[in-house]
């Protein structure tokens, strides 16, 4: 699907995020920058969707996508800008960051549309853009896996939430966890008002 984007534009990014449900961890937002040969690269590779692949599956499609040497940016917010700014803030930063960068002739995002200070006329967003563009779906990729490795390294500090099994999100031993042993520093208080 992409192709058609190369023939009037040089360079494109890609936009996606991960994290944006979770109860703990901070919310990553990833901008890839392609141009038609980095493109032409990335199609030899079986891409799909982040949350569609197993954990091994995904790593290895990670390590591959870094062979051809990517050009991208990972914006992370922590839990207290989540709160403080709330989600849907954070990600309309983000790509206006991401925007400024890279200064791509387009850009193609994950989602519904989000208000954001740049001409529509360089957007375009796409819903379930992850399994339809091989460059959404590698940054989702590469964004996915490095949160994991963040949740999997603060797990040692914080073990009864299992943060290197659920990486942050609400399954049902995080949440009994929550009642048990009250929150810690990673946890979003704004998504858990519920809950406490």
């Amino acid at each position: 699907m992409e192709d058609k984007f190369f023939i009037k534009y040089k360079k494109i990014l890609a936009i996606d995020e991960v994290g944006r449900g979770a109860l703990a961890g901070p919310f990553f937002v990833g901008g890839l920058l392609s141009d038609i040969e980095f493109y032409s690269n990335l199609k030899l590779f079986n891409i799909k969707d982040s949350k569609k692949l197993k954990e091994k599956k995904r790593y290895e499609i990670f390590n591959s996508i870094k062979k051809i040497k990517p050009k991208f940016e990972i914006m992370k917010f922590t839990n207290k800008e989540i709160d403080k700014l709330g989600i849907g803030n954070c990600f309309k930063i983000a790509i206006e960051n991401l925007y400024k960068k890279f200064k791509p002739d387009f850009i193609l995002i994950d989602g519904k549309p989000v208000k954001c200070n740049i001409d529509k006329r360089k957007l375009k967003f796409i819903v379930d853009g992850d399994e339809k563009i091989k460059l959404i779906s590698a940054i989702s990729i590469i964004a996915k896996v490095l949160r994991d490795k963040y949740m999997i390294s603060i797990d040692k500090y914080y073990p009864v939430y299992e943060f290197k099994i659920n990486k942050g999100y609400g399954t049902k031993k995080h949440i009994l966890a929550i009642k048990r042993f009250g929150i810690c520093k990673h946890h979003r208080i704004s998504f858990l008002k519920k809950l406490l």
